[in-house]
């Protein structure tokens, strides 16, 4: 199981065994809440990534999007990053981390 998977995993658990104890048990818990994380799995969750130094937000793909720590929403470009519509540049150590990434496009094959 991937990580990602687990957590999944441990609150469909959760969930089922809380919610629908009297309806399922034993190994039907476990069932239902394997095919319940597979399922969410498919239907595309993935969990965001979470940048927590400045070297991380150096090593993402240019015009990559994040949400700083303090809810700004910030873009790579050329190396630099700017705030949702603001025209001034800034370098990564400006953005507040934690960070989350909203988008990192692909990089070059």
């Amino acid at each position: 199981m991937s990580n990602e998977r687990d957590e999944i995993y441990d609150i469909a658990r959760s969930v089922i065994d809380g919610e629908l104890g009297i309806l399922v048990n034993g190994s039907d818990i476990d069932n239902t809440a394997d095919s319940l994380s597979y399922a969410v799995l498919a239907a595309g969750y993935s969990k965001p990534r979470t940048i927590s130094t400045v070297k991380e937000l150096d090593a993402l793909p240019e015009h990559s999007v994040v949400r700083s720590g303090e809810g700004a929403v910030w873009e790579s470009d050329s190396g630099v990053w700017y705030e949702t519509a603001s025209r001034l540049l800034h370098v990564a150590a400006d953005i507040a981390l934690p960070a989350t990434v909203l988008y990192a496009p692909e990089e070059s094959k």
